[in-house]
């Protein structure tokens, strides 16, 4: 009886075969693995702060407007569009205690939600968030927020794709949020409003 010869390329092309199917699945993979996005990104700054630049918490207004943003996230429309949020992110605390306003405006919502706050960039790193962010396969449909330092949301936002955001943000506001949508290749930004306290601008 005659015998086959495995090494033979007749009895190896299942086995190619079997393997360039692997790889291009692999690749595709990774495709829509770049390509995932959220839905949409909710970008705002740390709530008031207080008058002595050496402490570096929220100020007593700024701890009320942290407290009422659990209701305002809850019950705004255009954040609760996609379900809960998939997660929140804060700046990372400096050595000198710097950095923590971020995490404490979202610390009561984050209670409330049970879900942690991820803080693994300073202030400056905001190309990385974004990075991590626009690529995450977890939050692809889905709400993400950030709480930034105010005068790196500008550029973040362009990070996200923005392509002509608010050159600042004004220093003395607190009560805004941007709302950065995607569809398809574009990110639109739109401008929400906090209505919390007394004396929140209606402007």
């Amino acid at each position: 009886m005659a015998r086959h010869d495995t090494s033979s390329g007749a009895l190896n092309m299942p086995y190619c075969g079997m393997m360039f199917i692997r790889t291009l699945l692999v690749l595709m993979l990774g495709v829509e693995l770049v390509a995932a996005k959220p839905a949409q990104v909710i970008l705002l700054r740390h709530a008031e702060k207080p008058e002595d630049t050496e402490n570096p918490h929220l100020s007593p207004q700024g701890v009320q407007r942290a407290q009422a943003l659990v209701a305002w996230f809850t019950n705004t429309a255009e954040i609760t569009w996609y379900g809960p949020p998939a997660a929140l992110y804060a700046t990372h605390p400096k050595n000198h205690g710097g950095g923590l306003r971020t995490k404490e405006t979202l610390e009561p919502f984050a209670k409330a939600i049970r879900q942690p706050i991820l803080s693994p960039f300073a202030s400056a790193d905001y190309a990385l968030l974004a990075k991590e962010i626009l690529t995450r396969p977890e939050y692809e449909g889905k709400t993400v927020v950030v709480c930034w330092v105010h005068t790196f949301l500008p550029d973040l936002a362009r990070e996200f794709g923005v392509k002509s955001p608010p050159k600042t943000w004004n220093g003395e506001v607190f009560n805004r949020a941007w709302r950065i949508r995607f569809s398809a290749k574009k990110a639109k930004l739109t401008e929400l409003k906090e209505h919390l306290l007394p004396g929140d601008s209606p402007k």
